[in-house]
């Protein structure tokens, strides 16, 4: 038999294959379409944040550059939002893990709160200083410029129970002010937070813990806290009780005495100081950071400018007599809101760095 060769061309190719693919493809096409997906590789596990545990012994921790510091940090600055460095105080935020930008903005306004009382600036810090959490780089690996606070949103104990935990974490030998911080929220509680419109209140809040409101008061040679003939507390700050006195307090500016370990001795008495935004409570409505924590401030040793929000002492606010004769109203707060500090956990310095 002749047989009569073709010449195989490139199209002849094409249409061959096409023709011996086009029933699998089409049994493919027709077939229930979950027998072909392939599988989903199994998530990773999110990386667990928690905060590292304190060490046995206090750090202490020398600044890099002593000597050229200064004049480093006029011109390397680690100032990040809110606000340019313009010789005063600056709170820079490091975000752990991402945030969106409505958290970012509501952090960076509760820090322009803060940064509008205290104004003075502070030197600089050249070094390394390890992070607060677990399995993290260094919290600072540079130069700040005056304090930086790290930031986590991420889960600790689920939906009612921990809101947050704050407080300094390495302070400045020279003056036993913050220099870095933490604040860690807890994300099933942010919903809860949102709902009750407290967000902005509840980090303006634990910012101020950082900042050495009820973590400093007795730290470094400090005698803030100071108790009575009857053992009640009470602020013995001279700028602080300036302004309760002035809003109409009597005797000595009344520390919370009530409420338990997490609201004792580290907020204003809420009982007497209402809706004052440090307080162991977060009023629905206006929660001010008034003259009196302003004043608290530089009696930290902050060069903080006297000034505060809006605020009205309730009439007849009795403070704390020294010699134990009358005591402060223990009656229950008027407003609606949640006791933050039975949901917070309050942390205290574990070292300290030399910036000069």
């Amino acid at each position: 038999m002749l047989i009569k060769r073709l010449p195989f061309s490139t199209t002849v190719f094409r249409a061959l294959c096409a023709a011996l693919l086009f029933p699998v493809l089409f049994t493919a096409c027709t077939e229930d379409t979950d027998e072909v997906i392939a599988p989903q590789e199994e998530a990773l596990p999110q990386q667990i944040i928690e905060l590292a545990p304190n060490p046995e012994e206090w750090v202490t921790i020398q600044a890099s550059d002593v000597a050229g510091m200064e004049e480093l940090g006029k011109k390397k600055r680690a100032t990040q939002a809110p606000g340019v460095d313009r010789g005063r105080f600056n709170i820079t935020l490091k975000y752990i893990v991402p945030v969106t930008e409505q958290q970012e903005q509501v952090f960076n306004d509760a820090a322009a709160r803060w940064e509008r009382i205290i104004i003075k600036d502070v030197p600089s810090f050249t070094g390394t200083i390890p992070s607060a959490f677990t399995g993290f780089p260094p919290a600072i690996d540079g130069t700040v410029d005056d304090i930086l606070i790290e930031v986590a949103l991420a889960p600790i104990d689920g939906e009612g129970g921990i809101l947050g935990q704050a407080g300094p974490r390495f302070v400045r030998t020279e003056d036993n002010l913050t220099l870095s911080g933490v604040m860690f929220f807890d994300v099933a509680d942010l919903a809860f937070l949102d709902e009750l419109g407290l967000f902005e209140e509840v980090i303006i809040h634990e910012m101020g813990h950082v900042l050495g409101i009820g973590t400093l008061w007795n730290f470094g040679g400090r005698s803030l806290r100071e108790f009575n003939a009857e053992d009640l507390p009470y602020f013995d700050g001279k700028q602080a009780n300036v302004f309760w006195n002035a809003e109409g307090g009597t005797y000595e500016l009344p520390i919370e005495d009530d409420f338990g370990p997490g609201t004792q001795f580290s907020h204003w008495k809420e009982a007497t100081l209402n809706n004052e935004l440090m307080t162991g409570f977060l009023n629905l409505g206006e929660n001010p950071l008034s003259r009196i924590t302003a004043g608290s401030m530089r009696d930290l040793g902050y060069g903080a400018a006297m000034v505060g929000e809006s605020y009205d002492l309730p009439e007849g606010a009795t403070g704390v007599n020294v010699d134990g004769d009358d005591t402060p109203s223990d009656d229950e707060t008027n407003g609606e809101g949640i006791n933050i500090a039975a949901r917070e956990i309050t942390l205290l310095p574990i070292g300290s760095v030399t910036t000069k």
